[in-house]
């Protein structure tokens, strides 16, 4: 197959290299707005030591989006919903199928999936780890009980070794990038598959993880569309971030004090935003130093009835930065998904037209196909086992 590749940064990286040494792919086509970032992933390619990772595929670095999906198989996309947007509009038009790992803003689906869907076009997305994965495996998880009461999930990426003062490290965003997950919102979730919601940072729990340590989980919202798969349209649900303990309390002390508002306050006749000025003064001290590597944790555990008995089951995603080819965890968990992503799409295996989403779209053996695609790079998978039905969340309990 021919792939076209449009983004190349670090997700996108991880995805070239996948899509590079994927045994199905002849020829990848490289496209980014900065052209030297294209060319830099296609001379990275070029000198890795692929021997034994399968036959590498030949690269190339187009200078438009025409020039990419020309003679093109399927497209993958790691980008912002911007340039996506657009790149899947030209795609659509050239009858090719693309996947995707940006998660759309609510108010751009609609469009989404009417134009899609009239011109015959077939869009997967989102497909990274979360959005994409999360979902994939929450429905792999459910469809091991007849009955599904609740389902929690945790995500999240974390320093290898948490550093003071928050246990926090940004490994993405460029120097002038002074946005840090600490905004204060309501977090979705479902209770008896209807909508609820959460304070963000609020629900505050503690899980181990072997290898890891012990990681806090608090509520951070989930994909809208979660609930609509028919397993668990009467469930519980929640989605959690995971981060080193006391991330979330410094967080909400923050807010507690005012510091994370987003109403302007006047200091010495100049209009401050609280929030941004954390934020700015917080940045350079969280932010990627060399040598420093990430861990992602994905952990799913659902609990319900199975053959008339109360059961559970819980299946665990772990992943290490890599130094061999200086992929992060995060990295490579989304840019593996894409590329497994589309090379079902390549193969036709996931049909359809209009805006596909992913947890309703795959099969459970396309699920575990993606699943061992990534086990073959390195990524820890445990998959679904059954564990004793003795601790289970109560959601009554949560603030709505």
């Amino acid at each position: 197959m021919k792939v076209a590749l449009v983004g190349c940064g670090q997700m996108g990286r991880a995805a070239a290299y996948a899509l590079f040494t994927t045994a199905g792919t002849e020829e990848l086509v490289l496209l980014d707005r900065d052209a030297r970032r294209a060319a830099d992933v296609s001379d990275w390619l070029s000198g890795l030591d692929v021997s034994g990772a399968g036959p590498a595929a030949m690269v190339s670095v187009a200078t438009d989006i025409d020039e990419a999906l020309t003679g093109s198989d399927v497209v993958a996309m790691a980008m912002p919903w911007a340039p996506t947007e657009s790149a899947v509009r030209a795609a659509v038009r050239a009858g090719l199928p693309v996947a995707a790992i940006t998660r759309p803003p609510t108010s751009a689906l609609p469009a989404l999936e009417a134009e899609t869907r009239a011109a015959g076009g077939t869009v997967l997305l989102p497909i990274g780890l979360e959005p994409g994965l999360t979902e994939l495996l929450a429905v792999y998880l459910a469809q091991r009980l007849d009955t599904v009461r609740t389902l929690e999930i945790c995500c999240g990426g974390v320093p290898a070794g948490p550093r003071r003062p928050l246990g926090y490290t940004a490994f993405f965003g460029g120097e002038n990038d002074y946005h840090l997950p600490i905004a204060q919102r309501e977090s979705l979730a479902l209770r008896g598959g209807r909508p609820v919601h959460h304070p963000r940072f609020s629900g505050v729990v503690s899980r181990d993880y072997q290898g890891v340590g012990r990681l806090e989980a608090y509520h951070d919202g989930m994909a809208p569309w979660l609930g609509e798969h028919p397993a668990l349209r009467e469930a519980d649900c929640t989605q959690k971030t995971l981060r080193w303990p006391g991330f979330a309390q410094a967080v909400t002390d923050l807010a507690r004090l005012g510091l994370l508002a987003d109403e302007p306050v006047d200091v010495d006749g100049v209009h401050v935003v609280p929030r941004r000025l954390v934020e700015r003064v917080l940045a350079p001290q969280v932010r990627a130093r060399p040598g420093d590597r990430d861990v992602v944790v994905l952990e799913l555990t659902a609990h319900g009835v199975l053959d008339g008995s109360p059961a559970a089951f819980r299946t665990t995603v772990v992943d290490t930065a890599d130094e061999t080819t200086g992929l992060s965890a995060m990295a490579r968990t989304t840019g593996f998904t894409l590329a497994a992503a589309t090379e079902l799409l390549a193969e036709r295996a996931v049909v359809g037209t209009g805006w596909l989403k992913p947890h309703l779209a795959l099969s459970q053996e396309l699920t575990e196909r993606v699943m061992r695609s990534l086990s073959a790079r390195g990524v820890r998978w445990l998959p679904a086992h059954q564990m004793p039905d003795t601790v289970r969340p109560d959601l009554s309990r949560e603030p709505t």
